[in-house]
Parts: C-alpha cells; structure tokens; sequence
C-alpha cells in the first residue's frame, strides 16, 4: 500500500515539477520559450505513447503465444516470474533452431525527449522551493 502511495506520489510531484517548470521557463525565459518547450515534448511523447501502444500490443500477443503453447513446447515453468526470464531461458534450450523468439526491448521516454536546460534549472527550483517550504512547514507546525 506504501509503494502504491510513494508511485502516486511521485508522478503527482513529476507533473508538478513538469508544469511548474514550465511556468517558470515562461516567467525567466519568455511565452515564446515555453511554447517552444511544450511544443518540443508534445511531439516526442506522441511519438513514445503510440510506439509505447504498439510495443504493449506486441507483447500481449507474444505472451498469448507463449501460454497458449506453453504444454506443446514444454517450456515454461509456472515459477516464472517475468516473461523475459521465460523468453530468454527458451531461447537457451532452443538455440541454434528456427523457433527462437525475439522480443524488442521496451521504448523509454528519454531515448525520445531531453528537457532543455533552463527546463531542468526551473524543475530544480520548483522542487527545491517546495522541499524548503515543506521543511520549513512541517518543523514549524509539527
């Protein structure tokens, strides 16, 4: 339930620091700055959540594959955790037949977008400032 709550907590803070950034990219470089900015990560995770999309797909089919053929093949064990472990240990057994399986690694967002620096200074600053007044909030009140 804590890591449910730390992963809601972090993506509220990851946009928060996104848009706050922004507002300060904005306030320090200018509207134009910042329309440029939203425009220049809007189009690359566009880009990430249909590859993402289809990279879903891709996988839900492979992993329908591998369970309906999991007794023809005798090559799953019901201990597996992760369906890359399964993959890569059938790939060991059937080496060097035509039954190996290939499956593409999983698109990151960075590898599409790289925040520029005046993005990243005002994210620090956004997330330092509220850190400091948390600090300053939780000591004082509590």
């Amino acid at each position: 339930m804590a890591s449910v709550a730390i992963m809601a907590g972090g993506a509220i803070l990851n946009a928060a620091a996104f848009i706050g950034g922004n507002y300060l990219v904005k306030v320090f470089g200018g509207p134009d700055k910042a329309l440029a900015e939203k425009k220049r990560h809007d189009l690359p995770l566009e880009k990430y959540e249909s590859d993402y999309k289809k990279y879903s797909l891709e996988r839900t089919k492979l992993q329908d594959w591998i369970e309906t053929n999991r007794e023809r093949h005798d090559i799953a064990d019901k201990s597996f955790a992760e369906t890359d472990t399964a993959i890569k240990l059938y790939n060991r057994a059937h080496a060097g037949s035509d039954q190996q399986l290939v499956f593409k690694q999983e698109p990151k967002f960075s590898s599409y977008y790289q925040p520029s620096e005046i993005q990243k200074q005002c994210e620090m600053l956004l997330v330092g400032g509220g850190a400091a007044a948390l600090a300053v909030s939780a000591f004082k009140f509590l």
